[in-house]
């Protein structure tokens, strides 16, 4: 084995090791400490084209309507849009006790809801879209000072943070399905929102105010879903004291961006704003703009807007 032929062979071998132990390391920090994103801000009015004509064609039938009627959608527009600040002081005050929170997964929602949501609303049950071994590991880093880190691509570290620091004695609970609820499911014919709807039931507390922050989809009111399930099967006097709501930025959503484009042109300027009941707009905005009214206004009780 000291032959040069040898000493060749295992310093090739070598190198191949070094590099494995290199690239395994490298992936290593690069699951372990990701980065965020480095996209570049889009600052374009209209990211939406194909959408954009439902604002167009809103714009000149508002323009068509009598100063009366005019005024009349405006004065409905600027009673049924509310500041954040206003509407989170009506579901402090209210008896809710479950809501559900639809998001995109972007690191934009999740720095709007720690800066503007959880800073500023009290609960007492928070229930998220991992399952408890990932949240484990969520809050392990955390409490090791993590600042950033990821949960489905955008960052959930300033969320913990936020609303520990609200709610010190917050319990905090992943309920996505498991494995094992997985293989149950292809058994038995079972679905990913069934398992997610016992998760939720089992950690449940009576009296207790819930916050469900899941996909958008989730936390619609349409048959099979998290929330339409939860509705379902809670007994009557906990049925009034369910709500939905989704969370958009302008630009993340055609629809929204048309929405917010024809506010702006009819002097109706706002920041963010909340629709606290969405079946209380004018009737003209579900016949103008018929795709957000499909894609959201019919799916959730509320709907919050923000811009950047």
């Amino acid at each position: 084995m000291d032959s040069p032929l040898a000493r060749v062979i295992l310093a090739v071998l070598g190198g191949y090791l070094l590099i494995l132990i290199s690239l395994t390391v490298f992936e290593w920090i690069k699951e372990e400490y990701p980065q965020p994103s480095a996209r570049p801000l889009n600052t374009e009015r209209i990211q939406h084209p194909f959408y954009h004509e439902q604002a167009v064609n809103a714009l000149q039938r508002f323009a068509r309507l009598s100063n009366r009627e005019r005024n009349g959608i405006k004065k409905s527009l600027e009673s049924g849009l509310i500041s954040m600040e206003q509407w989170l002081t009506r579901i402090g005050q209210s008896d809710c006790r479950i809501m559900c929170i639809g998001e995109l997964h972007e690191e934009s929602t999740r720095n709007f809801l720690a800066e503007e949501f959880f800073a500023n609303l009290s609960v007492d049950v928070l229930l998220l879209e991992a399952t408890p071994e990932a949240l484990r590991r969520l809050t392990k880093r955390m409490n090791a000072g993590r600042t950033y880190f990821p949960l489905l691509g955008a960052d959930i570290m300033n969320i913990l943070r936020t609303v520990r620091a609200k709610n010190p004695n917050v319990q905090i609970c992943g309920i996505e399905e498991t494995d094992e609820q997985q293989k149950e499911e292809n058994i038995h014919s079972g679905s990913r929102d069934q398992s997610i709807a016992h998760n939720f039931w089992s950690r449940y507390r009576p009296g207790r105010r819930h916050l469900i922050l899941f996909g958008a989809l989730h936390c619609t009111n349409e048959p099979n879903w998290l929330f339409k399930r939860l509705c379902d099967q809670a007994p009557l006097p906990l049925k009034n004291r369910m709500a939905n709501a989704q969370v958009l930025e302008e630009h993340q959503n055609g629809p929204v961006e048309a929405f917010v484009f024809f506010l702006d042109e009819i002097g109706i300027e706002k920041t963010s704003f909340v629709i606290p009941d969405t079946h209380a707009l004018h009737a003209c905005i579900y016949a103008w703009f018929p795709s957000l009214n499909r894609q959201a206004l019919q799916k959730y009780r509320s709907l919050i807007v923000f811009r950047r």
